[in-house]
């Protein structure tokens, strides 16, 4: 260890009773203490609703008045058009965030053009999901990858 670190004492002990005495004797030490752990605990808290709130609301308002539909199923419902999209082996649709965004990742087949099928799926799925919820514009990212044909070794 670096020389300016203090030594630990023999009895493996880092604050001994002598040095704990001499840290209370301080009035500063203990509200010091408590403020710091109070502020870490709120940032805390703070980080874990931004965590929690940055998933979206669990539903979403469509274009007729009254008309609401759960968010993971219209997530299922974006995915299942998304497969249908010829050249398209799998998909995954999220949608998050206040306004709603959608994130589309595609595994394309090897043989597809990745650029068709990113041009059919926008003019498919993307269309719809704009036109069921009365909005002009959805903003959306694609992510496109392509299958592996590739067979697993074994050993």
């Amino acid at each position: 260890m670096p020389g300016r670190w203090a030594e630990r004492a023999a009895d493996g002990v880092l604050l001994d009773r002598d040095g704990l005495a001499r840290l209370r004797e301080n009035g500063w030490w203990t509200p010091v203490v408590i403020v710091a752990l109070i502020l870490v605990l709120a940032l805390f808290v703070r980080w874990f609703t931004l965590q929690v709130s940055a998933s979206g609301p669990r539903w979403v308002d469509l274009r007729a008045p009254g008309l609401t539909l759960r968010r993971r199923a219209w997530e299922r419902a974006m995915t299942e058009q998304a497969v249908a999209v010829e050249g398209v082996a799998r998909a995954r649709v999220r949608l998050s965030g206040r306004p709603l965004r959608a994130t589309v990742t595609l595994v394309v087949e090897p043989e597809a053009r990745p650029a068709e099928v990113v041009r059919r799926v926008a003019a498919g799925m993307v269309a719809d999901a704009r036109r069921c919820a009365g909005v002009r514009g959805l903003p959306t990212d694609v992510r496109v990858r392509v299958a592996n044909r590739r067979e697993r070794r074994t050993r």
